[in-house]
């Protein structure tokens, strides 16, 4: 059996950015304290559930780096005397305003190996207008101390914000490069409904189009590819051996516990979703009553979509022969519908289907004609 993953997730924020729809709160450290406590005792509940190996633990929010100090210390012991942690990747997000020497410090004596920074941008202006707290300066700073403590270092660029132009992309790239980044992760903006942002584009902000998009996405993986770092799905891109072990748990589909609120959880073919409010997700954990609202059983045919969904969206696609192994399937036969469809859009030689490199940022496109 392969080891599995652990997802925490810390749903604390100093401030909500503009475009975030991810489940966080602005709280103090009292109702921190409240969520924590609910937290170790959901963890500790986990043990009747799995009893496996765990061997990558990813922390994320939110903004885990603005909690009280010792709080990853104790979720990391509760893990510990939960759950048989063997851990080769022990990732956090943080904040750059919130990832001082103090939080190093702390992070590292908790065992983390990896920081996962959230810089988006290194232009003023666009970082003021998406609603972030920190600056170009305070970013660099940020990155500079986590390469010094000795993590390896995860930095977020996101695509599409309001200004933002093909220098900023070359300035992130260039800065990341000599400062020994390893793993640049390059989202593209989502308006969501219900978010700040949302509201002003509807009362007539201009964000860049999506060819503008596009055209950025593609200097940011020909400025990347220049630095050596090399894309192994649609969104990341990492030096040789530095990919995150954790993400490609979810897009291998292997087993994963989820655990906080909105987390969600993958044993088998049975995946549960946490309650997604802060405070319900409380009050159910410390009555004693299940911290999930919703549990599904995949079918084998939704479990073999969904594999090669997320096995289109990898650099090295799907594994045709390891596919047809796991579903008992004919490949060509199963699919052939979607591989005359998606022809022009992919290249397959039986073994292996993939994305041609030149249609990465309309996958989900070509996704949608397989499933």
């Amino acid at each position: 059996m392969s080891a599995s993953g652990i997802y925490v997730h810390i749903p604390f924020c100093r401030s909500k950015c503009a475009y975030c729809d991810f489940v966080s709160v602005c709280e103090g450290e009292e109702k921190q304290r409240l969520y924590i406590n609910a937290l170790l005792r959901e963890i500790n509940t986990g043990r009747k559930i799995f009893d496996g190996v765990a061997d990558t633990l990813h922390i994320g929010g939110g903004t885990p780096s603005c909690l009280y100090d010792g709080a990853v210390e104790s979720i990391v012991g509760a893990l510990g005397d939960s759950f048989d942690l063997r851990l080769a990747e022990f990732s956090v997000e943080c904040n750059p305003d919130t990832f001082t020497p103090e939080k190093a410090e702390e992070l590292k004596k908790a065992g983390v190996t990896r920081i996962s920074l959230g810089v988006q941008s290194l232009d003023d202006g666009v970082l003021k207008k998406a609603g972030r707290r920190h600056d170009a300066a305070t970013a660099m700073q940020a990155v500079r101390l986590a390469v010094k403590s000795g993590f390896d270092v995860s930095a977020d660029l996101m695509i599409g914000l309001e200004g933002q132009r093909e220098d900023d992309v070359d300035a992130f790239v260039g800065f990341m490069s000599r400062e020994g980044v390893k793993h640049v992760s390059a989202y593209m903006l989502k308006v969501e409904s219900g978010t700040p942002l949302a509201r002003a584009v509807e009362k007539g902000l201009i964000l860049p189009s999506d060819d503008d998009c596009a055209e950025l996405y593609d200097r940011a993986v020909s400025r990347l590819k220049e630095n050596g770092f090399c894309r192994y799905e649609t969104s990341n891109f990492c030096k040789e051996g530095k990919v995150c072990r954790h993400n490609m748990k979810y897009w291998k589909m292997c087993d994963y516990l989820g655990f906080g609120v909105a987390a969600h959880g993958k044993l088998g073919r049975v995946r549960y979703y946490n309650d997604d409010d802060v405070d319900g997700y409380i009050r159910a954990v410390l009555q004693g009553t299940h911290a999930y609202r919703t549990e599904e059983v995949l079918d084998r045919d939704e479990e073999l979509k969904e594999y090669v969904m997320l096995g289109l969206r990898l650099e090295d696609g799907v594994d045709v022969e390891e596919a047809e192994r796991l579903f008992c399937i004919d490949f060509a036969e199963r699919f052939s519908e979607g591989l005359k469809k998606a022809e022009k859009y992919v290249l397959y030689d039986g073994k292996n289907l993939r994305i041609r490199p030149e249609y990465a940022l309309v996958a989900n496109s070509v996704i949608n004609m397989f499933v």
